[in-house]
């Protein structure tokens, strides 16, 4: 458990998701990028017209309006069909001001400008006599990428490898976009195409290896694969493989949209469910409080940014010892996650882990608290010995994880650590969730040598028949156990029985938020009893 205070309870029941803290420079930067695209295409289509013109992305188009009214209704429909995304998507970014989700609308401001340049719509629209100016075609393809490869960053957790592989297409696309009144050998459609591709099918490569670990991943999956499939059913039209329909025509169009409203909506939605968790339901139907909901817009803003903040090295972790009480030997101790948000300052765990819970967000956290704590295992032997364990918080949801076990053990092996020596803790109330699966995975983690511990007990509504039916190795009573324990004979005989009935279980028994030396020489009289409370040391950092 997390003591940061006297009165306090804050648990890292294991932890968190992914947006952008970015601020100044980086906050403009799509704005910035929309508008030196657009100013350059203009500068080029007025100094190199025939440059321009040369191009082939619309050497099989005609000029002049379409004749067909039904053609021209349609051109019109699909139009504001992608102008409605695009108005969208703006509305959330100033709605809910995540800068990061600008990118979306740059996207979907040069996919509007290919379709009306394509229906022949474009700027052609505005100086009939130059059609040449729809070549700015050569601009947007480009710069629809950018948007694209710049956007994904902000919507998902990637690794540092993949934000550099992602950021060298962006820069690739990006030279293809300046290097367009140049005949460059090698540089023209056929390697924007290529590129295009590559860059397509590495996104879709990370949505697939995080669509069952994290909740935006699985909604930009099923963005990827509207765009997917509107590009797909497009080539085959384009390439006389499929019928010539109207829905063919604009496929790449109404895919672009829907993808663009599923990955808008799923920002939204994870904001609105992080709101949800953090409102205070049990008062019924509130009235407008001020107070409240800026609390709620901090705490769902926090939940976009928490994988921001480990990639960012503005989280770390602290360790808490756990003592034998009748010689105050540091047998073990607990990681704690720490969080200095640049904008809110230091973050209290109990003000996002709860949330993170609860909007399905806390696993990758989770493992990188595990990651954490065993790279920093030897500054650790190194304070207190080598038979010391380290203790890890978890949560109910990555016991249902598929393959959490795999997991753990490959970063222990990774790190040249037993797993005797990682303690894994769960709290009653999670393991009570779902007690099969639970138990199921308790198992799995002991017969792997995982040591197992029960947090919280007192909090929960165990049984004794089910406390005994898990495979635990430690039970940590919950500091309210010690409330008022000196002046309280009725809480001292609770307090016995319940040491007895670990005894019973043959198991390690731990109290926490021990804080007052009378009740340290009171709890001397339980000489296998162990200890972990402010009384010992507040948490501090492997390398302080």
């Amino acid at each position: 458990m997390d003591s940061t205070g006297p009165e306090t309870t804050q648990k890292i029941a294991s932890t968190p998701l992914p947006f952008d803290a970015s601020n100044g420079f980086y906050r403009w930067l799509p704005l910035i990028v929309l508008i030196f695209a657009i100013a350059y295409g203009w500068l080029l289509a007025s100094l190199t017209p025939q440059a321009l013109g040369s191009v082939h992305w619309l050497s099989s188009l005609e000029t002049g309006l379409p004749q067909d009214l039904m053609a021209l209704v349609r051109q019109v429909f699909i139009g504001g069909i992608l102008a409605f995304a695009l108005l969208f998507n703006l509305a959330v970014v100033f709605m809910l001001q995540r800068p990061g989700l600008a990118w979306l609308s740059v996207f979907m401001a040069g996919v509007l400008h290919c379709q009306l340049v394509l229906e022949q719509f474009g700027l052609w629209f505005i100086w009939p006599d130059q059609p040449q100016y729809n070549a700015l075609l050569h601009i947007s393809l480009p710069l629809c990428l950018i948007a694209l490869c710049e956007f994904t960053p902000h919507f998902l957790p990637l690794g540092r490898r993949s934000r550099r592989i992602i950021h060298v297409i962006s820069l690739l696309a990006f030279l293809h976009l300046l290097a367009t009144p140049v005949n460059i050998p090698g540089v023209g459609e056929a390697s924007f195409l290529g590129l295009a591709l590559a860059g397509g099918a590495f996104i879709l490569l990370v949505v697939l290896s995080q669509i069952r670990q994290h909740v935006l991943a699985r909604y930009y999956g099923l963005a990827f694969l509207a765009i997917l499939v509107g590009a797909v059913i497009s080539f085959l039209h384009t390439t006389g493989w499929a019928p010539s329909t109207s829905f063919a025509e604009s496929a790449f169009f109404l895919g672009a949209a829907a993808g663009s409203v599923i990955l808008t909506t799923g920002a939204a939605s994870l904001l609105s469910s992080a709101g949800a968790a953090s409102a205070n339901d049990s008062r019924g139907l509130p009235g407008y409080d001020p107070a409240l909901t800026e609390r709620q817009d901090q705490q769902q803003r926090l939940m976009l940014e928490v994988e921001n903040g480990l990639a960012r090295n503005s989280m770390w972790l602290e360790y808490q010892p756990k003592v034998r009480i009748r010689d105050a030997k540091v047998r073990s101790v607990e990681a704690l996650i720490r969080w200095h948000h640049p904008e809110f300052g230091y973050v209290p765990p109990d003000q996002w882990i709860p949330q993170a819970e609860q909007v399905g967000v806390i696993y990758p956290v989770t493992l990188w608290v595990i990651e954490r704590a065993c790279s920093e295992y030897p500054h650790l032997t190194a304070r207190y010995g080598d038979e010391l364990a380290i203790a890890v918080n978890i949560s109910a949801t990555d016991l249902t994880h598929a393959g959490f076990e795999e997991k753990v053990t490959n970063i222990i092996t990774r790190h040249n650590i037993q797993a005797k020596d990682l303690i894994l803790e769960i709290t009653e109330t999670a393991m009570m969730t779902d007690p099969e699966a639970s138990r199921r995975m308790i198992h799995t983690l002991n017969r792997k040598g995982f040591r197992i511990a029960m947090d919280d007990f007192g909090t929960g509504h165990s049984s004794l028949g089910t406390l005994a039916s898990f495979e635990l190795d430690e039970l940590k009573i919950d500091r309210s156990f010690l409330k008022d324990i000196l002046d309280h004979p009725t809480r001292q005989r609770i307090f016995r029985a319940t040491l007895e009935l670990g005894e019973a279980l043959d198991l390690d028994v731990v109290v926490e938020g021990v804080e007052d030396e009378a009740v340290v020489r009171w709890l001397q009289q339980f000489p296998d009893l162990y200890g972990q409370g402010f009384f010992w040391g507040k948490p501090e950092p492997a390398c302080p």
